[in-house]
């Protein structure tokens, strides 16, 4: 064996000093994230549930992580323009998606092929909350449970009770109801919950699944019945309306959720430094109050459980949305 000249041992020992300067480099920039600005992607026009609950997040985040953290709206198409955003971005941590049960694990169930891949192209970091939908009825209507809306339904003509449809993820909810619970309804589309709600008011359909925090205000005003919700548990914003599981359907159980995602890729630093201030986030009795005030309960930072439930909700729709012939093409 040669021993070694001055020569290779000098370049051993600069190879060496290389290593440990990139080395200190790379470490103060993951301890220093976010040291840029955030982009905080929304799949919905600003106003709604998710664009709320964004901004909510966004501000809490920017306080504790000491950097911008600043919304970005792309309505549209159900959020797939949001989604495909994001999961074409960097995996640097500075693009995030708060998205929604329906861009996750309801549009890989009703559209044909998506520009993405909810478990493939996105690291999921939290979820952030999860809210019930609220069987909806006008207030001069005579069922005041889901058994006197399931018997109306018996009486109506062949395609049953009109359902006003909001989007995707509500008309699955529905479809779970009547192949569970025995009941018939007709689907009608809307472009969105308030255009469902206006149906409502002016007796155009019978009853609608919505969204807690948009119908709360005309059911508290008495325009509009609460019949059930379709969480487990009752919402802690109308404690005296029933769950569904508890009218007659036992086991039925669908929350409306939205999560933090990330690029599939995102260094598991950065994802570890966001989760760590979200814990904290979540658990502050201010945020558990502005939650609670949309109708809706603190999430968690468990990622690998909020990962297992996007894939089981995803078999969930598919199936369903199969049984119902429900696809868009």
């Amino acid at each position: 064996m040669n021993p070694a000249t001055p020569s290779r041992l000098r370049g051993r020992s600069l190879l060496a000093a290389a290593a440990l300067f990139l080395a200190a480099l790379a470490a103060p920039a993951q301890a220093a994230y976010p040291d840029k600005p955030v982009r905080v992607v929304v799949g919905f026009a600003p106003g709604g549930t998710n664009d709320i609950l964004a901004r909510l997040i966004s501000v809490k985040l920017s306080e504790r992580l000491k950097q911008s953290f600043v919304v970005d709206n792309r309505a549209g198409a159900n959020s797939i323009i949001a989604a495909e955003l994001v999961a074409k971005a960097p995996a640097d941590g500075y693009t995030l998606f708060v998205a929604s049960s329906g861009a996750m694990t309801v549009n890989p169930a009703v559209y044909g092929k998506l520009p993405y891949d909810p478990v493939k192209d996105f690291q999921p970091v939290a979820l952030l909350g999860s809210f019930p939908l609220v069987v909806t009825t006008n207030a001069a209507s005579s069922a005041k449970t889901m058994a006197e809306l399931k018997a109306l339904a018996a009486k109506a003509p062949a395609g049953g009770l009109n359902h006003g449809v909001a989007s995707s993820s509500f008309q699955l909810a529905a479809e779970l109801y009547t192949s569970e619970g025995g009941a018939k309804f007709t689907h009608v589309n809307y472009k969105g919950t308030g255009p469902v709600i206006t149906a409502l008011l002016g007796n155009e359909v019978d009853l609608g699944f919505l969204d807690i925090a948009a119908v709360l205000p005309q059911i508290q005003a008495g325009r509009l019945k609460a019949v059930a919700v379709t969480t487990a548990k009752r919402s802690s914003v109308l404690p005296q309306v029933p769950t569904i599981a508890e009218s007659g359907t036992p086991g039925y159980d669908v929350p409306i959720w939205t999560g933090l995602v990330a690029p599939a890729g995102t260094p598991t630093e950065v994802a570890d430094r966001i989760r760590a201030a979200l814990k904290e986030v979540l658990a502050e009795p201010d945020t558990v109050k502005k939650l609670q005030a949309l109708g809706m309960e603190p999430g968690h930072v468990d990622s690998a459980a909020f990962g297992r439930q996007i894939a089981a909700d995803i078999a969930r729709w598919t199936a369903l949305a199969k049984n119902a012939n429900l696809k868009v093409d």
